[in-house]
């Protein structure tokens, strides 16, 4: 063989090993061999498909099953939380002192310079590593910590949910970012219930996508058969090649 040709179109076989009857078809021009090497790509890229298809579907199942519902449980009962904490917190008094009054240990304070000064004073027992509730404001339990990344102390006031905050080295400022907190109890709730809706939502549209076939199995199905007749006719002609073999080949 001097022709050129076959060899350009094995080297795109994309290093598929070749029968004797493919390299038989390549030489002589058989049109089944460039459909067969048509659908092998064909083929192989649409069970790549296939399997981000199963894949996407065992996520969605999980999502359906366990994640979803899970989420949606947390956020009911933190709602449930949130909305109680905000019916029985204290709430500030009236006129330019809107302080009430803050516990700590046994001592309950009801002067708001004092308390600044007093609750200063306890944050800073609270040592690295350590972590305790020094007292109550506004009928919540309030917990310090210790961030040693950050070299602040942080609290917790604790009712039936938690609410995070950053203490400073300010006696008015701390009381300041402790009613801070509480009061971002309702935007709180009102970003609980958005991802309470959103859930609900992506799980419904979880189900919906749960019930899509897959939209190219068709496709591969006659794909897959028609690369098998030819693989067949392919064989075949292998077969009758090894049968009817010129007597000059022969040893």
């Amino acid at each position: 063989m001097t022709s050129k040709t076959p060899v350009r179109v094995a080297e795109d076989v994309d290093e598929a090993s070749l029968s004797y009857s493919e390299i038989k078809a390549l030489a002589t021009g058989n049109p089944l061999i460039k459909e067969k090497m048509d659908l092998d790509n064909e083929v192989t890229k649409l069970k790549m498909l296939e399997a981000n298809y199963k894949s996407n579907k065992y996520k969605l199942e999980d999502k359906v099953n366990k994640i979803y519902p899970q989420s949606i449980l947390k956020t009911e009962m933190e709602i449930k939380a949130v909305k109680e904490d905000i019916a029985s917190v204290e709430k500030l008094g009236e006129g330019d002192s809107k302080f009430t009054s803050i516990s700590l240990g046994t001592n309950k304070i009801v002067d708001k310079k004092e308390a600044g000064e007093k609750l200063l004073e306890e944050i800073k027992k609270v040592k690295i590593n350590d972590s305790k509730v020094i007292g109550k404001y506004r009928d919540l339990d309030l917990q310090v910590s210790y961030n040693f990344m950050t070299n602040t102390h942080t609290f917790k006031l604790l009712g039936k949910a938690e609410y995070f905050g950053e203490f400073s080295n300010s006696t008015d400022g701390n009381i300041t970012r402790l009613d801070n907190a509480i009061e971002k109890m309702p935007s709180r709730l009102e970003r609980l219930n958005q991802n309470l809706e959103n859930y609900k939502e992506s799980l419904e549209n979880a189900k919906v996508e749960l019930t899509k076939p897959f939209e190219k199995a068709d496709e591969l199905r006659d794909k897959t058969l028609r690369l098998a007749e030819i693989n067949k006719l392919l064989d075949m002609g292998e077969v009758e090649e090894l049968e009817n073999q010129s007597p000059l080949l022969e040893i």
